[in-house]
C-alpha cells in the first residue's frame, strides 16, 4: 500500500507549477463493461456496471495533457450455472477507487489518444447467488488483495467542455490472495465527461 500511494505521489509532484496554472476540473461518468482473466476465470460473462467521480486536466503544451482521476468504478463478473435442472446465476461484484494517471495526447480538434497506468484499491468484494427463488450474498474481500495495477489505453473526443472517451483498462496484477489464484481485471470503460 505504501508502495502505492508513493508512486502516485511522485507522478502528482512531477507535474509543473505552470501546468497547475492551466488545470481544468471536471466531472465524469459511464459504464464498465467488466470481466476478468486468468486461470481460475472459466465461462464468465461481462458485467456491466457504472463508475464515477472527478479529474483534473493539466497542459503539458499545445497537444499534451496530464489527467490523473479519482474513480468509484464497480467492476466483476456474471456466470450461470445448473445444478439439479435449477439455473443458477452467480454476479462477483469488486468496488475499487481507481486512480488513473492519463497522458492525453490531441491529434486533431478535439480528438485525442490516452494511455497511462492505474492504482486501484479494493473497496469491497462479495459474490451475490441467485437461484430456486432464493438469494445469497458473500463476502469473499479476504480472498482478493487490496490494490491492483494496470495500463489504459484509448480515446476521446472533446465538444468543448463536454466529452467523450473509450478505453481498455488491461489489469496487469493478479487481484487473487490464494496461494495459487490467478486472476486479472479486464475493464472496458466508456464514459462522459463534463469540464469546469
Amino acid at each position: 500500500m505504501k508502495k502505492v500511494l508513493f508512486f502516485v505521489a511522485v507522478m502528482l509532484l512531477s507535474v509543473s507549477t505552470a501546468s497547475i496554472a492551466q488545470a481544468k476540473f471536471g466531472l465524469k461518468a459511464g459504464v464498465n463493461i467488466a470481466n476478468a482473466t486468468g486461470d481460475d476465470v472459466e465461462d464468465a460473462d461481462s458485467r456491466l456496471a457504472p463508475f464515477f467521480g472527478a479529474f483534473v486536466n493539466l497542459g503539458l503544451g499545445e497537444k499534451l495533457a496530464f489527467q490523473p482521476e479519482l474513480l468509484y468504478s464497480m467492476k466483476g463478473i456474471k456466470n450461470t450455472s445448473s445444478i439439479m435442472g435449477v439455473d443458477f446465476d452467480q454476479t462477483t461484484k469488486l468496488n475499487y477507487l481507481d486512480i488513473p494517471l492519463m497522458l492525453k495526447y490531441n491529434i486533431a480538434g478535439g480528438l485525442n489518444l490516452q494511455a497511462g497506468p492505474q492504482v486501484s484499491l479494493l473497496l469491497s468484494a462479495e459474490n451475490e447467488y441467485e437461484g430456486g427463488g432464493e438469494s445469497e450474498t458473500e463476502d469473499i474481500k479476504e480472498y482478493l488483495k487490496g490494490s491492483d495495477f494496470g495500463f489504459n489505453v484509448g480515446a476521446g473526443y472533446d465538444f468543448g467542455p463536454l466529452g467523450v472517451d473509450v478505453r481498455y483498462n488491461i489489469g496487469l496484477s493478479n487481484i487473487s490472495d490464494e496461494e495459487d489464484g490467478d486472476i486479472k481485471n479486464s475493464v472496458i470503460q466508456v464514459g462522459l465527461s463534463y469540464s469546469f
